[in-house]
């Protein structure tokens, strides 16, 4: 199969650069956590990223501009004048400008002279540059920002200069997971990082959309600090020692076709001592979560395989306390099989009426424990009906094999 050409009518780039400025949204506010408390943005209303610091009328307005391949901010660059004469258009006095491009200022260059460490004769030098540009009028694409430029008395123009930073050579969409790394870097130990920046960008995301949603039907909504800090501050427990994250408590449950077409052991074992259809149905819900969220975390190394086969093992010792008969001479599989049904079914219901334990101290998830027993009854290391051994021999081979003792990981 050929690879892929690309297409002369694609819009990834421009694609690239919206889904960009949503991130860059939320790398600017980590990189302010630290000397700021009240700072609050909105993307796409005043300008492309806005921040306000509540309670006064002092803006920041950025423009983003983000490009896939390598680009320059000479004095004629599209970059300049296109936000320029956006800021000239709608701007008020209390505004201040930031171009956040990803492209690189020449040295010598107006936008060079305008970075963070300029000078009063920084921004005069930076003016002159700016009105030859204009007046030369080289680039035709730029004639129109140009005149609007020049129409400014140039005591406004130098104004409108000394309002705006340029910060060139911006984080590009490609390493922008690294960035948001760094900037997370004092919340967490460093390989539990990652794992909190996927996590963080998740609800960054879906925050994002609901502000744009707002903001589209012509609703004043902001994003404040603090949300962020506060979801910052709520995965980074989450990352702890004593605790793991939770991504998966509230995805979709399994239909009545999807559980009534279920075939897996764990199932089988349940319907041997006929579950209601509906636990059944809970069961699935469980196992399937639990499931993904042991997978998850091991994928991200924030437990390591001993720790579960651990944890496996406290969970088998808590059904055996639950299982095994009382009393000598006490046998389930001796009476009919109603009897041995029935008592399946006690034992079941028993055993999640226990405290059982999570994988560490400080989860809280109320799927992980009787998921993962479900895990196990897959594997055919436990069971529920009495003589589950005989009655699911036909599907030995299904779970690798029984152990050597069941119920003995």
């Amino acid at each position: 199969m050929s690879a892929p050409t690309a297409n002369q009518f694609s819009a990834a780039g421009a694609a690239l650069g919206y889904l960009a400025q949503v991130e860059y949204g939320l790398l600017l506010t980590l990189r302010r956590m630290d000397d700021t408390v009240d700072l609050r943005l909105s993307l796409e209303t005043a300008d492309d990223i806005v921040f306000e610091t509540d309670g006064t009328d002092v803006r920041e307005l950025w423009q983003s501009k983000h490009h896939v391949t390598a680009g320059s901010l000479g004095d004629a660059s599209p970059d300049i004048w296109k936000s320029l004469n956006s800021w000239i258009v709608s701007s008020d006095e209390n505004c201040a400008f930031v171009l956040f491009s990803t492209a690189t200022a020449p040295a010598g260059s107006a936008a060079s002279l305008l970075g963070k460490a300029r000078t009063a004769q920084d921004v005069l030098d930076a003016h002159q540059r700016l009105e030859a540009i204009a007046t030369a009028a080289g680039n035709k694409g730029n004639t129109a920002y140009y005149k609007r430029f020049l129409d400014l008395a140039p005591n406004d123009r130098i104004e409108l200069l000394n309002r705006l930073t340029v910060l060139d050579q911006a984080t590009r969409s490609t390493d922008l997971t690294d960035e948001l790394i760094s900037a997370v870097r004092k919340t967490v130990r460093e390989n539990r990082r990652q794992a909190l920046v996927e996590r963080l960008r998740g609800w960054w995301h879906d925050r994002a959309i609901k502000h744009l949603n707002r903001i589209a039907a012509g609703e004043a909504d902001w994003i404040e600090m603090a949300e962020v800090e506060g979801r910052l501050f709520h995965i980074a427990q989450s990352l702890s020692d004593e605790n793991l994250p939770l991504d998966f408590s509230n995805i979709a449950k399994p239909t009545s076709e999807d559980v009534v077409e279920d075939n897996r052991i764990f199932v089988e074992q349940l319907r041997m001592i006929m579950l209601h259809h509906e636990r059944v149905g809970l069961a699935v819900y469980d196992h399937n979560r639990a499931f993904l969220q042991r997978s998850r975390w091991q994928r991200e190394d924030l437990l390591n395989p001993l720790e579960l086969e651990n944890y496996d093992r406290l969970l088998i010792e808590e059904w055996r306390r639950v299982f095994l008969p009382l009393e000598e001479g006490e046998d389930d599989q001796a009476g009919n099989e109603e009897s041995a049904r029935r008592a399946g079914l006690n034992r079941f219901h028993a055993i999640g009426e226990r405290n059982l334990p999570e994988v560490r101290r400080e989860i809280r998830s109320g799927y992980i424990p009787m998921g993962s027993l479900h895990m196990l009854a897959d594997r055919m290391e436990i069971g529920w009906h009495p003589d589950w051994v005989n009655l699911l021999r036909h599907r030995i081979h299904e779970a690798g094999g029984l152990p050597a003792e069941p119920g003995v990981a």
